[in-house]
């Protein structure tokens, strides 16, 4: 499954040298709040509604080979033009059509995975080993990003290396699989009456939420403390830090405590982390905090991906997946961008951290809605 490790790698190093400092970049520009949160906002609308179209398709006539070679290469065009767009409108498009044309990517990278991993006789819980090799890929991209400036290149070229390499990469994976189009509506239709679904998309998308805006605003509020960018990349890199070590072992405590009472233990970890970055300036404190997000995102992610896993009928394994990322970072991360810039306008970058300490605690209810529903598969 190298090539399967190799693709995680470029794919979110592309996206870590793009996003998480794509905040500070329009906070630099001199763009308001509301502004910056309206663009942050095109990248979750294009993936909602582009995701599930791709991953239909890649279902229905078994051609998800094909979906990630042509999403590589158009999502790689566009990124390239987001990391040059300056104006508003420009901005806007180059942000959408960026998400739209990478939509397909994560869910459908993710069901052949689950479904190699079947294949080979080897539980899907295995999951998190392989997928960690995008973390550390986000974690690199972070890393260059954030230093990248002081060697006096164009800050674009890193992700421009990624893209590209994502793009040529994509070419080794086949172009579809055997047999003819698959009969998928019968199968999506027993996975949307499954009880455990509206709670498990709507716990998903307040977490989703919590971790989208941190990404992006992250660093408007680092610099509104008047902390050094480098706190930015110490935290991020903390952060995933842990998330690679959670997703490298800490696989039989997951398999124990099952996805509902796994998003719960997500949800829970964002009280103190997000109260403590609203409050606290300490530069030590604010990255210390930030280990939480090996929590946040490792537990809240591995959940989500293999309860839909469990669902899922094979036929509809990318489908089954783009649903629950277009209810995280579609619907969610869409949400958040909102309220945070609104929050950013009226109390200021401390008090998006306060906004999502009780999206956080709404998280944990819901969760906690999901364990009651789905206790019977734990």
């Amino acid at each position: 499954m190298f090539l399967h490790r190799l693709f995680y790698v470029l794919q979110l190093a592309s996206m870590a040298a793009l996003l998480p400092l794509l905040g500070g970049r329009f906070e630099a520009a001199g763009f308001d709040g509301l502004t910056i949160g309206g663009l942050m906002a095109t990248f979750p609308l294009g993936r909602l509604l582009a995701a599930p179209l791709w991953a239909i398709l890649a279902d229905r006539y078994r051609v998800a080979g094909l979906v990630l070679r042509l999403s590589s290469i158009l999502s790689g065009l566009a990124g390239m033009a987001l990391a040059r767009a300056e104006s508003i409108p420009a901005l806007a498009v180059a942000i959408f059509v960026f998400a739209a044309t990478r939509a397909p990517i994560g869910s459908v990278l993710d069901a052949l995975v689950l479904g190699r991993l079947s294949a080979l006789g080897r539980p899907t819980a295995e999951y998190g080993r392989i997928r960690l090799w995008g973390s550390l890929g986000f974690l690199g991209g972070v890393l260059l990003a954030s230093n990248w400036a002081e060697t006096g290149l164009p800050t674009h070229l890193l992700a421009d290396g990624a893209l590209l390499a994502a793009a040529v990469v994509s070419f080794g994976f086949p172009l579809r699989g055997a047999g003819g189009p698959a009969p998928i509506l019968p199968a999506l239709r027993e996975l949307a009456e499954a009880p455990f679904l509206v709670p498990l998309l709507v716990t998903g998308a307040l977490q989703a939420l919590t971790m989208s805006v941190y990404d992006t605003f992250f660093s408007v509020h680092v610099a509104a403390l008047g902390l050094p960018e480098g706190v930015v990349g110490a935290s991020v890199a903390l952060g995933v830090g842990f998330e690679v070590l959670l997703m490298s072992f800490g696989r039989p405590f997951l398999a124990r405590v099952g996805p509902a009472r796994g998003m719960l233990l997500a949800a829970l970890s964002g009280l103190p982390r997000w109260v403590v970055t609203a409050t606290v300036a300490d530069p030590v404190v604010l990255v210390a905090t930030q280990a939480l997000h090996g929590i946040g995102f490792g537990f809240f992610w591995l959940s989500g991906v293999q309860r839909m896993a469990q669902a899922a009928r094979p036929e509809i394994a990318a489908s089954s997946q783009s649903l629950w990322a277009a209810a995280t970072y579609g619907f969610g991360a869409l949400l958040g961008a909102g309220l945070a810039g609104l929050a950013r306008r009226e109390l200021g970058s401390e008090g998006i951290f306060w906004m999502l300490a009780g999206v956080s605690l709404l998280a944990s209810l819901s969760a906690l809605w999901l364990w009651r529903v789905d206790r019977p598969s734990e």
